[in-house]
């Protein structure tokens, strides 16, 4: 697994907490440690060393470092390889946010917000239960509360929630 905390790593503190926790969660999961490689996007992974993981795991933080960081190393390219290679994108928050046309939903023509465009929808994060879908956008918009994810195949996508309590 390529674990990606690059959005979280513009503070350092909230860097180490996070990752920390994201990386004891996979651990509690089965994954070993030894199959957990973390790397912050900085231009030395190259796109064959990248293809060698099965899964990448793309975490929360900070949208326009996330996004900046991805453009500004090409970090993009690597990961639509992975993803058409079928490898499993596994993004959490703004990782997964990542994916959408643009995640700046307020002006979806921003560039600076660029997402991957792997998904044809729309959708938002850590949402309160009862929050409508927004009918304002080109495309349509989801609503996530923090026990659902979307999960992406190559039929399309759909709405997955568990039945997990988070604290």
């Amino acid at each position: 697994m390529l674990f990606i905390p690059t959005a979280a790593m513009q503070n350092e503190i909230k860097a180490k907490e996070i990752t920390h926790r994201l990386k004891s969660e996979l651990l509690s999961v089965g994954i070993l440690d030894d199959n957990i490689t973390i790397h912050d996007i900085n231009g030395s992974l190259t796109e064959e060393e990248a293809m060698k993981f099965d899964i990448i795991y793309v975490t929360g933080g900070s949208a326009s470092y996330l996004a900046r960081r991805v453009k500004e190393f090409g970090f993009d390219e690597i990961i639509k390889k992975m993803v058409f290679s079928n490898k499993v994108y596994v993004g959490m928050s703004v990782g997964s946010m990542l994916c959408m046309p643009n995640f700046n939903l307020d002006d979806v023509y921003n560039s600076e917000f660029e997402g991957l465009g792997l998904i044809n929808a729309y959708f938002s994060v850590h949402c309160e239960k009862g929050t409508p879908n927004r009918c304002d956008l080109t495309l349509p918009h989801i609503a996530l509360q923090e026990n659902q994810a979307i999960e992406v195949t190559s039929d399309g996508y759909g709405l997955i929630e568990s039945n997990l309590q988070y604290e």
